[in-house]
């Protein structure tokens, strides 16, 4: 569950709905030397129980609902949801790291970070930007 009460909550334009936490996820990409040449963030959106195995569903932000993710349950973000990129525009092409870390913070509690970031290469050539070879690391 977010760690701010609702009245706390920001308004993103962006979105054109409230964030429970700035800093949900944090994106960045490190050159060979592991320089952070570019980073960006999605903050919270909606915390909710969109995909459950073998437990009932219990967080629903419809409504300005209460937000959380129950044990067992998923909270997918899709690439198509607004404001959630990394600019590479100014980017030279290259073979980079890309680390994606969610719960960067340690604000919301889980039983193990172990597997809250992963590492990955990526590999930019001004046309397409391929990742792979990722490992999943603490933040």
């Amino acid at each position: 569950r977010p760690f701010i009460p609702k009245g706390s909550w920001e308004w993103h334009a962006c979105h054109q709905h409230y964030h429970s936490m700035e800093t949900f996820s944090h994106f960045e990409i490190l050159d060979a030397k592991g320089n952070r040449v570019v980073e960006g963030h999605k903050a919270s959106f909606c915390l909710e129980d969109n995909d459950c195995q073998g437990v009932d569903p219990h967080y629903d932000c419809e409504n300005y609902g209460d937000q959380g993710i129950t044990a067992g349950c998923k909270d997918i973000y899709y690439y198509n949801i607004d404001c959630q990129w990394i600019d590479i525009t100014d980017l030279p092409i290259g073979v980079y790291t890309f680390k994606m870390a969610i719960n960067p913070e340690y604000k919301i509690p889980e039983t193990t970070f172990e597997n809250n970031a992963a590492l990955c290469v990526l590999h930019y050539n001004e046309m397409q930007a391929v990742i792979n070879n990722c490992t999943l690391v603490r933040p």
